[in-house]
């Protein structure tokens, strides 16, 4: 309230001065043309004394208008010097009027001038009631006594010094009142900027700096010449095990646990940009200094939370190479290298180098090229024969994706694959792969070729992204393609205990007539648990199984278990990765039905495929010939 009087005075004192000034140069301006051009020339003590009253009140108001400018220009209000200015103006401008008052009132006229400069004090500057009555009443009344004195005062003067004072007194309260109500209203909308201020500048949950705020001060900063780029580094810190928190002490107060932590970080880092990234996420963009021991210190503050969780922190760094680096980016890569190491209990801290931004822009590539891939069939589908394990032929193919792309080559399917789980555009490449196998045994049957079955990888998230029960019923209804042409692969990793919606769409599968198999059994944890909650028709081996066979007698009577298990629980088996004719001989011994790799022939393009079968060196088994 105080500072918006303050400012308030200070507007109008910019303008009160440049009239008083504008009329005491224009006073000066006259006496001194009257007293050389005039022919009724005043006296000299006249002219002095009322130049030299004219003269100090112009003074008086050129120091006004140049402290109120100053205030202006520097946002700053000192209230001392203020109060000292404004109360100079006012003791000056009051004994002006009442010194050229009384001189007007002794000849006889009226005392306009002290009318006029109790105007400008009280009505153009607020001043409190309280002073404005003293101040006031006291100057009418000692210029009362004093023309009383010299001219005893007539009931008119009495009235009329009465009523312009009341006058000005009610005039003088009506501009406080005003203004205390637009001080008021300026508060609250002040109050209000300052929320919605905060709303734009902080996090919700943290109090701390947002990202939109972060990436503005940064790159503010980056582009700031006095600052040394390259003694700068950005950090992207992620909290491990902050789920589990969650979950054992609710949301609410793993919100309390992430508003320490920001606290924690701004002590540890007090003349950084820190941000709240988002979930148990932290951004920092710094001076390259004692980086591990201010880390260090939030680590303490993260294991002493809770004995029981074992929380710790991972901390990816970037540092820019130049002022034309986006802070948004340089999040991106500190993140990036972050995640490089969330699965490296011994390394808490890395950053990115030129090998990750090779990995990083080619998986950006990848899931930015994605749709181009598919609609310019960059995006192939190769097969890979599956053969029967007694006399190699061939009782069905796997159909297997591959990306033949205009930019990096043939890219390896580990590669694209991971990325697109990672990015959650898997489901994009398994409905092509999809469509691309009904629209090639479509071709084949209008050749009168030979059909025989094909098998399907599917990842655990296209049951999140898509109804895929329902996308390949409709894939098979729109080409009429028989069911028992499509065989549904899902990996063991992809499974879980209490994943009821897989569940329920496995079950679809099976109602609807569809043979389930389980991918690559042994590369996951929880092998007999998923065998137990899941059916399946056939079980394929992880290739693992048969790495350095011939020197690991273990790996046999494993394999040899594991196929009597799946016989014991009805399930058929298929070994992957069969590259030797040693492993094909004790597989076929053990029962194991059918066998895929390298030994029969790697991925191929379906022209090969059906040119080989041709050619006779493939042999289709009479179990699985469907005639077109």
């Amino acid at each position: 309230m105080e500072d918006y009087f303050g400012f308030s005075n200070v507007r109008s004192s910019i303008y009160l001065s440049i009239v008083v000034i504008a009329l005491e140069i224009w006073m000066i301006a006259s006496a001194i043309w009257n007293q050389i051009f005039s022919e009724s020339k005043r006296s000299a003590e006249w002219f002095i004394t009322h130049v030299a009253s004219y003269v100090l009140l112009l003074a008086v108001g050129i120091i006004m208008l140049i402290y109120a400018f100053y205030v202006i220009r520097h946002k700053t209000l000192n209230k001392k010097a203020s109060v000292s200015v404004y109360n100079f103006f006012t003791i000056t401008a009051i004994l002006f009027g009442m010194y050229i008052s009384y001189l007007d009132y002794i000849k006889g006229e009226q005392f306009i001038t002290l009318m006029t400069m109790t105007l400008f004090v009280f009505c153009f500057l607020v001043w409190r009631p309280i002073y404005t009555l003293i101040v006031l009443t006291s100057s009418f009344l000692i210029f009362r006594a004093i023309c009383n004195k010299a001219v005893p005062t007539s009931y008119a003067t009495n009235v009329n010094l009465f009523i312009v004072w009341i006058s000005i007194l009610m005039s003088a309260f009506n501009a406080y009142h005003q203004k205390i109500k637009e001080a008021k209203k300026d508060e609250k909308l002040e109050q209000a900027n300052n929320i919605l201020l905060k709303l734009s500048i902080s996090d919700e949950i943290t109090g701390i700096a947002n990202m939109s705020y972060f990436l503005s001060q940064t790159l503010e900063k980056i582009h700031d010449r006095n600052v040394d780029i390259s003694k700068m580094i950005f950090l992207f810190l992620d909290i491990e095990n902050f789920k589990n928190y969650n979950e054992k002490y609710s949301f609410l107060q793993g919100n309390e646990f992430l508003k320490t932590i920001a606290e924690a970080i701004e002590k540890a880092f007090p003349d950084s940009i820190v941000a709240h990234f988002s979930n148990d996420n932290f951004v920092i963009f710094t001076k390259d200094f004692e980086i591990a021991e201010r880390l260090e210190k939030i680590q303490e503050i993260i294991i002493k939370t809770d004995s029981e969780i074992k929380l710790t922190l991972k901390t990816g760094a970037y540092r820019p190479v130049d002022r034309d680096c986006l802070p948004i980016v340089a999040c991106d890569y500190a993140r990036y290298a972050c995640y490089s190491i969330k699965k490296h209990f011994s390394k808490s801290y890395c950053e990115y180098t030129s090998e990750m931004d090779l990995e990083f822009h080619r998986k950006q590539y990848i899931i930015n090229n994605i749709d181009k891939a598919i609609e310019n069939e960059f995006l192939k589908v190769f097969y890979q024969p599956v053969v029967n394990s007694s006399d190699g032929k061939v009782v069905g193919v796997e159909a297997l994706a591959r990306w033949d792309d205009p930019e990096f080559g043939l890219l390896m399917p580990s590669l694209f694959i991971n990325t697109l789980e990672e990015y959650r555009q898997i489901h994009k490449l398994d409905m092509f792969v999809l469509e691309r196998v009904c629209k090639d045994i479509v071709e084949h049957k209008k050749n009168n070729g030979v059909l025989i079955p094909v098998s399907l990888n599917f990842s655990r998230l296209d049951f999140e992204a898509v109804n895929l029960v329902n996308e390949v019923e409709s894939c098979l209804d729109k080409y009429q393609i028989d069911k028992s042409l499509i065989h549904v692969e899902i990996t063991e990793t992809a499974l879980t205990d209490n994943d009821n919606k897989l569940h329920a769409a496995m079950d679809v599968f099976r109602k609807a007539g569809h043979t389930i198999w389980l991918d690559d059994f042994g590369s996951g944890y929880s092998g007999l648990n998923v065998l137990k909650e899941y059916q399946f028709d056939v079980m394929k081996i992880d290739m693992k199984f048969l790495h350095n066979f011939s020197n690991n007698p273990k790996a046999h009577a494993i394999l040899k278990n594991i196929v009597t298990l799946a016989k014991d629980i009805g399930m058929n088996t298929l070994t992957e990765g069969v590259e030797t004719e040693e492993a094909r001989n004790f597989l076929r011994e053990i029962g194991c039905e059918k066998l895929q790799g390298y030994l029969f022939g790697k991925p191929m393009a379906k022209e090969e495929f059906v040119q080989k079968t041709k050619d006779g060196l493939y042999i289709l088994d009479d179990s699985v010939r469907i005639k077109a």
